[in-house]
C-alpha cells in the first residue's frame, strides 16, 4: 500500500487505533503499510542461553568504572566494524558485549577490561573432514601458524548440508558448533592439530554433502584475529 501524506503530516508511524492490525513506517522515501504480525518467540534451550549471556554482558557493563569504559572506547578503533562497506568505529558497549559473550559461552568470568593481546595466528587449512554417524562425532584437522599455543583458542563454527548450488557460503549459515556449549571454544595444540566434536549441531550429513567450517582465532582475552573458513566435502561412516 503507498500513502500519500499532505502537510502539515510529513511521516506516519507506529500503529493507529482507527486502523486496528495495521503498522506504518517510512520506506525508501515512501509511506508504507503493513498487517501488524506478533514477532515470535523462540525458547529454545540456545536461544535462552543467549538471551541469557547478553543480560549479564549488558549489566557487567553498567557496573564497570569509567577507567575500565574508557580501555573499551579505545579499544573499538582496534577493532572497526563495517555496514553497508563503510568502516566505522562501535562504541565501548559493543565492544564489550562482542568480548564478554565469547568469554561467557566458554564459562569464563566478565572481563571488565579491553583485551591488550592481539590474536597473531591464523588457520591455513581445514582437511581430513568427516562425520562418524554411529557416534555423532565430527573431526578434522587443522593446519595453522600460532607459535605460541598457550592461552590461544578457537571460535568453531559450522555449516548444516550446504545446498548443491551454494557458491558462495554467507554468515547466517554458520553457527557455533555446539550453540552455548562446549567444544564450540578449544584450546589451540601445536599443528597440526585433530579437533573433535561430539554431537555437533547441524549433524546431518550424507556421504559426499559439503559442508563449511570456520574458524576464529582468539586470543587470552578472546580478542578475535581474522576468521578462516573452508568447504568441503565431507565423508560419513
Amino acid at each position: 500500500m503507498k500513502i500519500v501524506t499532505v502537510m502539515p503530516v510529513d511521516i506516519i508511524s507506529g500503529a493507529m487505533s482507527r486502523l486496528p492490525g495495521l503498522v506504518f513506517f517510512a520506506w525508501r522515501n515512501l509511506q508504507v503499510a503493513r498487517k501488524w504480525v506478533k514477532p515470535r518467540n523462540p525458547q529454545s534451550v540456545e536461544q535462552v542461553a543467549i538471551r541469557n549471556i547478553l543480560t549479564q554482558c549488558a549489566q557487567g557493563f553498567q557496573s564497570i568504572t569509567q577507567v575500565q569504559k574508557d580501555s573499551w572506547t579505545a579499544y573499538g578503533p582496534i577493532r572497526p566494524g563495517e555496514f553497508y562497506g563503510k568502516e566505522f568505529t562501535p562504541p565501548e558497549i559493543s565492544m564489550f558485549v562482542k568480548v564478554n559473550s565469547k568469554r561467557l559461552i566458554d564459562a569464563v568470568a566478565i572481563s571488565n577490561t579491553a583485551p591488550t593481546i592481539l590474536a597473531d595466528f591464523v588457520a591455513s587449512d581445514i582437511a581430513s573432514v568427516a562425520y562418524n554417524s554411529g557416534t555423532t562425532v565430527l573431526s578434522f584437522d587443522v593446519t595453522h601458524n600460532a607459535s605460541v599455543v598457550t592461552n590461544r583458542k578457537w571460535a568453531i563454527y559450522i555449516t548444516a548440508s550446504l545446498p548443491s548450488g551454494v557458491y558462495k557460503v554467507r554468515d547466517g549459515d554458520f553457527r557455533l558448533a555446539k550453540g552455548v556449549a562446549t567444544e564450540s571454544i578449544i584450546p589451540v595444540t601445536a599443528s597440526p592439530q585433530t579437533i573433535n566434536i561430539s554431537a555437533p549441531k547441524f549433524g546431518n550429513w550424507s556421504n559426499g554433502d559439503y559442508m563449511a567450517i570456520r574458524l576464529e582465532p582468539l586470543s587470552e582475552h578472546y580478542d578475535a584475529g581474522a576468521t578462516y573458513q573452508e568447504t568441503n566435502t565431507i565423508t560419513v561412516t
